[in-house]
């Protein structure tokens, strides 16, 4: 038991030692993305812009996004006053090649009225791989109804914001292997007095025992009856 425990103790140990070693290795990120500004079953997705972000630790990211047009900024206001849903399509390419993409919506009216300033959540795992990315409005919680002039409507202002995962509190096994070894040495000396009960002692003999009884009762109920008339 103490030798499973050390083992136990150890692989811990170790599991964490490889999570903290990801965690503290740096990696970038590409972020093509995608918006769709015409509300359909089938969204067709036009090119909004690309993030970079140099270094997932840190999170430092560059952002390059492009002006609407005019005639993105009436669809969006159209969009925003029919209460549709602006949805954004996320391309990540990390540094090993490997791409995944992700879905984001928001009430188009509460883009519209935060004036295009929005936020970028990226979520990573203990490995630094991006597991979702979530599209955000910090300044609105809810869609107020505010008139917002095209002219509003030109630029992005989007900030990053990498999540790291946290990380739960450590259990204290070295601790506790050292009390088992404490109390085993202990009763090797004699030192330790066992005061349970006989039931608590030795229920593993009784327990079947009393099983054996019950289960012999059961397959001869008729016995048992005849016994019982006997006795009488």
């Amino acid at each position: 038991m103490i030798h499973m425990l050390t083992w136990f103790s150890t692989t811990f140990i170790l599991i964490n030692f490889c999570r903290g070693s990801n965690l503290e290795h740096d990696g970038w990120v590409n972020i093509k993305l995608e918006h769709c500004l015409l509300p359909s079953d089938s969204p067709i997705f036009t090119d909004r812009g690309n993030i970079t972000i140099q270094s997932l630790r840190l999170g430092q990211a560059i952002v390059n996004q492009n002006s609407l047009t005019q005639e993105e900024r009436v669809q969006l206001k159209e969009m925003a006053a029919t209460n549709q849903f602006y949805q954004i399509r996320s391309t990540v390419v990390s540094n090993d090649g490997t791409e995944n993409v992700f879905l984001s919506t928001i009430k188009a009216c509460m883009l519209a009225e935060a004036q295009l300033d929005d936020r970028l959540s990226v979520s990573l795992d203990y490995t630094g791989r991006v597991i979702g990315i979530t599209l955000l409005i910090a300044s609105k919680s809810t869609c107020e109804g505010a008139v917002v002039p095209l002219s509003k409507l030109k630029e992005f202002t989007t900030s990053v914001y990498v999540r790291h995962p946290e990380v739960g509190p450590v259990p204290d096994t070295a601790s506790y292997i050292q009390k088992m070894e404490r109390e085993r040495e202990a009763k090797e000396r004699g030192e330790v007095k066992d005061n349970r009960s006989i039931l608590a002692k030795y229920w593993m003999y009784i327990v079947p025992v009393v099983i054996l009884l019950m289960v012999s009762s059961m397959a001869n109920p008729e016995a048992a009856a005849n016994g019982g008339g006997a006795s009488r």
